[in-house]
């Protein structure tokens, strides 16, 4: 029985998130009354910057790793539940610090389908493949995301993180016109100034800045405007993510206190100062390899047969991306190429350096470039650039908990909430291991994978 105090603590709660007081009652429930659990005989990875704990054992109790150790090395509290893991692989669940979530629903890729179920299911893609949290970056209109937010944090599920409706020059912003209504378009430091601190008050977790012409298509983000964008969010406790293309721009928002570059620089090879810049600075820098990678093939790529790819993505998805490969001009696979080995270049040259590399996928931002998978393929493309898998699950655990500010979260030690992805085979030997899922648990809880996509 819930002591009366508590109960109105739980309704109190409630009531300050908008949530029904018997969900939050049922999530009280069930995180206060579930029965420790041990498990035992896995290789853990506690931590992807250190080795792994071979036969290992950790319990786990209350959502929350509580003791890691040796098999037999830690003592069973009564009423133990033991799991056998041996043979298997246990990492930390991944973080994918940068998605644009909600808008593509089976083959249609529209504002339209920015609704609570698509959102919902997006997400549970996400659980699906061990992603624990994510951050929408900028494309997140209207009341909806902010209640989402709330309803993931209480139900247990995938964290969902945004950054609201982000900054840009007039009709400068994402590039795909079903994004394009969701940011917000300034010509003064005046209203970029407002824009920040009503975005602050609604608290979204980042601001997001675009600064790209999109090929001369469209007029950029003045650095006047982004200089005031930074200074006002810095002033409000909040940190700037930046969508860059150019070189010299990458190198004049470093200067201007950026926090994060959602992408790498693609029009050239980075030069020594700006390594030096995004070092000092200490920016973060999301590699987002995917999506650029995927468009260099002039026919359609093995990956488009993987299991895990078709278990979370709608068949009539991967049948229209493969017609679309057959129909591809060489040119424009040529200067995709050439885009994408500038990419390889500079992520190679910035981890190198010792440069704060990130986790992103930038997935949902084009159509039929979909969610959750695209996770574990950015880690594999990670490492073909020149990454150790070590360091590609450091960005993906350790480093995307650290920017995101979750504390509980991007390790297995003690006190951490349980996000853990259980795995037939070895990532270290081979970074594509981490497809091969056994299961999954969030917040202690064993996710459910038998949802239909």
């Amino acid at each position: 029985m819930i002591a009366p105090r508590l109960l109105k603590m739980i309704s109190r709660f409630a009531r300050e998130c908008g949530l029904p007081a018997a969900a939050c009652l049922w999530w009280f429930a069930s995180v206060a009354t579930a029965q420790p659990v041990l498990y035992e005989g896995a290789r853990l990875i506690t931590d992807a910057r250190r080795p792994p704990v071979e036969n290992a054992a950790f319990l786990v109790e209350n959502g929350h790793v509580v003791k890691v150790g040796k098999k037999g090395s830690l003592p069973a509290p009564a009423g133990v539940a033991r799991v056998d893991l041996a043979g298997k692989t246990v990492i930390p669940a991944l973080i994918d610090t940068h998605i644009h979530i909600g808008y593509q629903k089976e083959l249609s890729y529209a504002a339209e389908n920015y609704t609570h179920d698509n959102l919902d299911d997006h997400l549970r893609r996400y659980a699906y493949v061990g992603v624990s949290a994510v951050l929408s970056l900028g494309t997140d209109p209207g009341d909806l995301p902010f209640q989402v937010r709330m309803e993931q944090e209480a139900n247990g599920g995938t964290l969902f993180r945004m950054a609201g409706r982000g900054i840009a020059a007039p009709n400068a912003g994402p590039a795909d016109p079903a994004l394009k209504p969701s940011a917000y378009g300034v010509t003064t430091e005046a209203e970029a100034r407002k824009v920040v601190r009503e975005q602050i008050a609604r608290k979204v977790d980042f601001i997001k800045i675009w600064v790209d012409d999109r090929n001369g298509t469209v007029p950029k983000l003045s650095p006047d405007l982004y200089r005031a964008i930074i200074d006002e969010a810095h002033k409000g406790g909040t940190r700037v993510v930046a969508h860059v293309y150019y070189l010299d721009d990458a190198k004049d928002l470093a200067r201007a206190g950026i926090d994060g570059f959602a992408h790498l620089v693609r029009d050239r090879e980075l030069d020594d100062e700006a390594v030096a810049l995004i070092r000092k600075q200490n920016i973060l820098v999301m590699p987002n390899l995917g999506l650029a990678q995927s468009r260099t093939y002039a026919r359609p790529p093995s990956w488009l047969d993987d299991a895990l790819l078709r278990e979370t993505v709608p068949a009539a998805i991967v049948a229209r991306m493969r017609a679309a490969y057959d129909t591809r001009p060489p040119a424009v696979v040529q200067a995709a190429q050439k885009t994408y080995g500038i990419m390889r270049h500079n992520l190679a040259r910035l981890n190198a350096a010792g440069a704060h590399i990130g986790f992103g996928t930038d997935s949902g931002a084009a159509p039929d470039y979909f969610h959750a998978y695209n996770a574990h393929r950015e880690l594999q493309l990670m490492v073909e650039a020149g990454m150790t898998p070590a360091q590609a699950l450091t960005a993906a655990t350790v480093t995307a908990a650290r920017f995101l500010r979750l504390k509980d979260r991007g390790t297995m030690e003690p006190g951490k909430s349980a996000d853990f992805i259980v795995l037939d085979a070895n990532p270290l030997d081979d970074i594509a291991n981490t497809k091969s899922i056994a299961k999954v648990y969030l917040r202690g809880k064993q996710v459910d994978r038998t949802f239909s996509k």
